[in-house]
């Protein structure tokens, strides 16, 4: 008996290492000032205070896009950002938060954000444009040095949220760019008893860095 266990423990060995060692990988990166996605060519680094983190229904939702489950035209998982160092902020408790995303495409600018036509090329933030209002809309070149002076479209809108008698106006701000044949955007939203200025400022603040190769 002893010498039959002997022969099926090294099988089972076999079986079970690759198991055992497939089973820690496939999930999102760790949370941290710096994330990247090396198959894809893309990594973000964040000022002290700052975390980036991929959440779980934008990591989900990466995974059908692998599997050919959805035409999302996402070029990689979007990140999260959050300014954990100042903590939650207004009476409502809130953190400062952004989101970074890619997307198949080039952007037109052209293209009026508030009708029907936008966005231009799919996937980039929007909404109804009854609900939306352009507060200001300009170029920036950016200084991070990997892109640096590459020009982004940045926006500030006025916007929306619910339905009345519950609405509540918020603003937010987006900065557009494209790199290599896609464009990718930073997405702001600010509550409406939020000074949307200091918000913007202590985004640009929150990016050492962003690195994006073929």
């Amino acid at each position: 008996m002893k010498s039959h266990i002997n022969r099926i423990l090294p099988t089972l060995l076999i079986v079970l290492i690759p198991i055992l060692t497939a089973c820690p990988g496939g999930g999102p990166p760790a949370p941290g000032r710096e994330i990247s996605f090396p198959d894809q060519g893309v990594s973000i680094s964040l000022a002290d205070g700052w975390e980036a983190e991929v959440i779980g229904t934008d990591w989900s939702t990466w995974e059908r896009i692998q599997k050919g489950r959805t035409d999302e035209p996402w070029v990689f998982p979007p990140v999260t950002a959050t300014h954990i160092g100042a903590g939650a902020i207004g009476q409502d408790m809130r953190y400062r938060a952004w989101r970074f995303k890619g997307v198949e495409g080039v952007f037109d600018q052209t293209v009026n954000p508030l009708t029907s036509q936008y966005p231009v090329p799919p996937g980039l933030w929007s909404l109804d444009p009854q609900k939306l209002d352009l507060i200001q809309d300009s170029r920036r070149p950016l200084e991070w040095p990997s892109l640096n002076g590459i020009e982004a479209t940045t926006r500030l809108y006025e916007n929306t949220h619910g339905m009345s008698p519950n609405a509540t106006l918020w603003h937010t701000y987006t900065v557009i760019f494209v790199v290599e044949g896609n464009t990718y955007e930073f997405v702001m939203s600010i509550p409406d008893q939020m000074d949307p200025y200091d918000w913007i400022e202590e985004f640009w603040k929150s990016v050492e860095d962003v690195q994006i190769s073929e």
